[in-house]
């Protein structure tokens, strides 16, 4: 699978809705063709971008087929329990409903101080934002900022959405 690097920008831009919720089911089913989907299901969700109802039940391509299973290298995969923030797009439709497919997985977990933080799909720290990019911890070094909060992070995309950043980085 070609996969386009997406900035931060495009994630809010190409995402139809963007949310942080905690895995509650994780299914396959196959559709009538037999193709094998896994579903993850999120409650408590907290709605940045777009509609959404109590619940949503994400379809992602792969799973058990009976006869084995199928995966794609790179699929983002989640466990119950699991906090997550997300940027859906093209869900029941694409074969990932993440925009950018691993770019749009980000994962929450709770600091030492108690607070809500985020990681990268790769479970690294984000720290900041740097003009179009979101910044990550060094890997294998201790992160040089504290993880960006949940709150940070939905500030920057309120202010995205509000001044979208244009295709040369300028605020037009």
């Amino acid at each position: 699978m070609v996969v386009v690097p997406r900035d931060f920008p495009e994630l809010v831009a190409r995402a139809e809705q963007i949310v942080a919720g905690t895995v509650t089911s994780v299914s396959e089913e196959q559709d009538t063709a037999g193709t094998p989907w896994t579903l993850v299901t999120l409650s408590d969700l907290t709605v940045f971008k777009g509609d959404v109802g109590t619940t949503l039940t994400l379809r992602f391509y792969g799973g058990g087929t009976g006869a084995g299973a199928v995966s794609i290298p790179d699929m983002p995969t989640f466990t119950l329990g699991e906090r997550a923030l997300l940027f859906v797009a093209g869900n029941g439709r694409d074969v990932c409903p993440l925009v950018g497919i691993w770019q749009g997985h980000f994962r929450l977990r709770v600091d030492a101080g108690g607070i809500e933080v985020v990681d990268d799909s790769d479970h690294r720290p984000v720290v900041s934002r740097a003009g179009r990019h979101l910044m990550r911890a060094a890997v294998d070094a201790p992160p040089a900022q504290p993880a960006m909060t949940l709150d940070a992070m939905r500030q920057l995309v309120a202010d995205e959405l509000a001044y979208p950043t244009g295709a040369d980085g300028v605020v037009p």
